[in-house]
């Protein structure tokens, strides 16, 4: 009659190792949490980055016949880079993007195929 309620038992009771083990996941998907919303922000910058650059290309174009070499550079290891955010940013990589990683290399083809 006297039978202890388990739903009622203190935290300390039971396995101690699962709330520690819990308790690193959590940690862990704060600080993701917070890096996601540090890359958001620079994912917004990046946008705008992208933007400059295309519009520069433009009146480049106009003014030169040819769109800049470097430019064409930037653009596209931009393009990578604002990639490599999506994809952690949607937990399609686990890869922290630069500066945690390396700057993603712009002669790694043209085709932009591997973001």
């Amino acid at each position: 009659m006297n039978e202890p309620n388990p739903a009622m038992s203190s935290p300390s009771e039971g396995s101690g190792t699962t709330q520690g083990a819990g308790t690193g996941v959590n940690q862990e998907l704060i600080v993701r949490i917070i890096y996601m919303l540090v890359f958001a922000f620079v994912f917004w910058l990046v946008c705008w980055g992208v933007a400059i650059t295309a519009v520069a290309q433009i009146v480049l174009r106009l003014l030169k016949g040819q769109p800049n070499a470097e430019l064409t550079r930037f653009g596209g290891s931009l393009a990578r880079y604002a990639g490599q955010i999506v994809a952690y940013l949607t937990f399609a990589s686990e890869r922290v993007p630069f500066p945690f990683s390396e700057w993603p290399d712009h002669t790694s083809g043209s085709d932009l195929s591997g973001l």
